[in-house]
């Protein structure tokens, strides 16, 4: 055979090879979603104390910093509105 084919051939063959996807047999890890508790927050304004209505977790220091300052934060606790209270 000629040298130049062989040549040739190789040549187109490890282009091909390099343009190829790899495809392996392990799968990646499923990314479970970011599922958020529900919390409320007790305030204490000096005539007396309330909870605030079922947030979710990510926001009780949002609206901790959005109080007035006369208000103070009594307790944080998870609200029974929370989907981990589902039974």
């Amino acid at each position: 055979m000629n040298p130049m084919i062989v040549a040739q051939n190789r040549t187109a063959r490890l282009v091909r090879e390099a343009t190829t996807p790899t495809y392996s047999t392990s799968t990646p890890a499923p990314v479970a979603p970011k599922v958020y508790h529900m919390q409320v927050v007790e305030m204490d304004s000096g005539c007396g104390r309330y909870w605030s209505k079922p947030m979710r977790e990510n926001m009780v220091n949002d609206y901790i910093d959005r109080t007035p300052p006369s208000y103070s934060v009594s307790d944080i606790d998870h609200a029974c509105a929370c989907w981990c209270f589902d039974a």
